[in-house]
């Protein structure tokens, strides 16, 4: 599976393994000739962590980030879609911990060859 929709503007592309344990959200704008512009608003992970505390069932753990974009939705929102999608592909199952953040990138830079330019 390359990827799904989750909403009519929005599709998740899976991480580089394709499994869908991680991934890319994207806002997705259709033209009138087919072609459409898609433009990434946010990342999941899913991750199932060690429990050692008295008073929690083993569990997984769904983190939903959702870029500070004009184009991304509400966090909660899109992560409640993003798990809908996920259980009802049995991507994860319950339970399950779904955590929502905002994100702003600050700065970045690239180490050894990232870019292929020429």
């Amino acid at each position: 599976m390359e990827e799904f929709s989750i909403d009519p503007s929005y599709y998740v592309q899976p991480d580089a393994d394709g499994d869908f344990r991680n991934g890319a959200i994207f806002h997705i704008q259709r033209n009138a000739h087919g072609g459409s512009t898609s433009t990434p608003v946010g990342r999941y992970f899913t991750t199932r962590p060690w429990i050692g505390a008295e008073g929690y069932h083993p569990h997984s753990r769904v983190d939903c980030i959702v870029r500070d974009h004009q184009l991304a939705p509400d966090e909660r929102w899109l992560a409640q879609r993003l798990t809908e999608e996920l259980l009802s592909r049995s991507i994860i199952a319950e339970p399950f911990w779904l955590s929502w953040h905002r994100a702003r990138e600050l700065g970045g830079e690239a180490h050894g060859e990232v870019f292929d330019l020429d």
